[in-house]
């Protein structure tokens, strides 16, 4: 049996890890294991942090060697002597206390958020007034009254308009101070101006109508406003037919016209024409300037063929183009004009008289 009288020191590592650095440190161990001579004491087995290499071939009982602190670690050497115990060479000694020399740095780093607040105040100077001095008035904030402070009755101060406005001062007297300052005005105005202008957007719509002579013996093309398409009644010999249909910008089913005789011409209804263009009105708003817009309306009347009815004068918010050609007895279809919305409505022409 081997019997080791040795002090040993524990040393307590602790490992910290921080939110924002991380630290990795890799300890290699080697243990080299030598295998003594015959009748020579057993190196001691003290830990990596001592150096027992000079403890290899002492033989008892005058051997002896020194234990020092391996490399990276700081203490004091200690002796040990090689010596016989219960027949077994076996060294004997103090452990020495060996320190780690290496030093380890933490670096915390820390945030600090930081949180502003403005705070607005809005502060009421009020001075109280002199003893027997009378009280400024209380007048509103568009006044300065500061020059009624600290005036003694009788006396009067004048009253003017406050930074940022306008106005003729006025004269308030004190007689007493029971009753204190008296007296009217000023009309303060603000020399703030703010000016906003409107710019209208006006469309111009032209129509442009062609009257075409018919061949001799053909039937007069029908007269039923701008929105229809009648060029297919040229030149159609009675009896015939022809198909009118919407122009192009409006929609709706086309609709056939009946010739029989060059008495009555083409007969025929509709058709419905809707507008296929939006209009949109752009409005804008600046400031610091003012723009007006003159519009002006143009009215065109058309002399009707003669033998027709005249078309009906009911507004220029009404469509009457459908009216234009009837001959009596006949109908047509009153429209909204463009920008206007409501429902049609169809007109009567019994005779030229009426």
């Amino acid at each position: 049996s081997t019997s080791t009288v040795s002090s040993t020191s524990s040393t307590s590592t602790t490992t910290t890890t921080m939110s924002t650095t991380t630290s990795s440190i890799t300890t290699s161990t080697t243990t080299s294991t030598t295998t003594p001579l015959p009748g020579s004491c057993y190196p001691p087995v003290l830990g990596h942090d001592k150096d027992v290499t000079d403890c290899a071939g002492q033989f008892p009982p005058h051997g002896s060697c020194t234990v020092t602190c391996a490399d990276g670690y700081l203490g004091d050497p200690e002796i040990f002597y090689c010596v016989t115990l219960e027949d077994e060479p076996t060294f004997v000694g103090s452990t020495p206390v060996c320190t780690s020399t290496t030093t380890s740095t933490a670096t915390t780093t820390t945030t600090v958020t930081v949180t502003s607040t403005t705070s607005t105040t809005t502060s009421t100077s009020t001075t109280t007034p002199l003893p027997g001095s009378c009280y400024p008035p209380v007048i509103g904030a568009d006044k300065d009254t500061s020059d009624c402070n600290y005036i003694f009755p009788p006396g009067t101060c004048e009253v003017r308009c406050a930074a940022g406005y306008a106005g003729d001062p006025a004269i308030y007297t004190c007689d007493n101070t029971v009753d204190n300052f008296y007296g009217s005005g000023p009309v303060c105005t603000s020399t703030t101006t703010t000016t906003t202008s409107a710019t209208t957007a006006t469309t111009t719509v032209t129509t442009t109508t062609t009257t075409t002579t018919p061949i001799p013996g053909t039937c007069y093309p029908p007269v039923i406003g701008a929105d229809k398409d009648t060029s297919s009644c040229s030149g159609i010999f009675p009896p015939g037919s022809c198909t009118v249909s919407c122009i192009t910008g409006y929609t709706g089913d086309p609709v056939t016209y009946w010739c029989y005789n060059l008495d009555d011409n083409f007969e025929g209804t509709g058709p419905d024409c809707t507008s296929t263009t939006t209009t949109t009105s752009v409005t804008s708003l600046t400031s610091t300037s003012t723009s007006s817009t003159l519009t002006t309306t143009t009215t065109s009347t058309t002399t009707p063929i003669p033998g027709t009815c005249y078309p009906p004068v009911i507004g220029q918010d009404k469509d009457t183009s459908s009216c234009s050609g009837v001959f009596p007895p006949g109908t047509c279809t009153v429209r909204c004009a463009s920008g206007y919305q409501g429902d049609p409505v169809v007109y009567h022409c019994y005779d030229l008289e009426d």
